[in-house]
């Protein structure tokens, strides 16, 4: 990596631990610039505003998440679902601040942040839908699979929008995986959503 695109992504970590201590509106660019060690006009070159800044760390966080979704839709296997779980939340919980960053403006229910990440929102269901179901648009879906795909996501994100709950389950590498196993277990034992073909919804 060179030094442009260390200075950059420099500026993105410092700028997420920033959004993610003091909200996003509680952050300024001049914040973000104090504590990355570079001039506000640098900040203003690679992302033209902090808008510009959480949209580039939303295309952080939810690209390499939908290419993981999209690998499964193309895999021949079937899908095993406990290692999908695990793999969400490990991916989750490996970029656990910015998880907790996006959820918690997509909560906030802005304008910014719903036209900032409905895109990818409308894939990942997209992509949920097929790997749960073998559905390929929403309409296709019944009441009962919508209801099962908002329970499936709820239970995955729910670590991230309440952090304030799960606060001391993240001590250690070892305390991350152990987590990762129990809470996947559980989401298996409780999730009443069955993978293709559907029959108990």
């Amino acid at each position: 990596m060179n030094r442009e695109m260390n200075t950059r992504q420099r500026v993105l970590d410092v700028s997420c631990s920033l959004f993610y201590s003091n909200g996003f509106n509680g952050t300024s660019v001049r914040d973000i610039a104090k504590k990355a060690k570079v001039n506000v006009s640098l900040i203003h070159y690679y992302f033209k505003s902090k808008q510009g800044l959480f949209e580039s760390l939303a295309i952080q966080y939810f690209e390499p998440y939908l290419e993981m979704l999209e690998h499964e839709v193309e895999g021949e296997s079937e899908t095993d679902l406990q290692q999908l779980i695990k793999g969400i939340l490990h991916y989750k919980q490996v970029h656990y601040q910015l998880s907790c960053l996006v959820y918690r403006e997509l909560s906030l229910n802005t304008t910014f942040a719903k036209e900032m990440l409905v895109t990818y929102l409308a894939k990942e269901n997209h992509l949920l839908a097929q790997i749960l179901f073998g559905k390929h648009t929403k309409f296709e879906l019944s009441y009962r699979e919508k209801l099962g795909l908002l329970q499936f996501k709820g239970l995955l994100n729910v670590p991230h929008m309440m952090p304030q709950e799960f606060e001391g389950l993240y001590l250690s590498e070892e305390s991350v995986h152990h987590f990762i196993q129990t809470y996947a277990e559980l989401m298996k034992k409780q999730e009443s959503v069955k993978l293709k073909p559907v029959t108990s919804l």
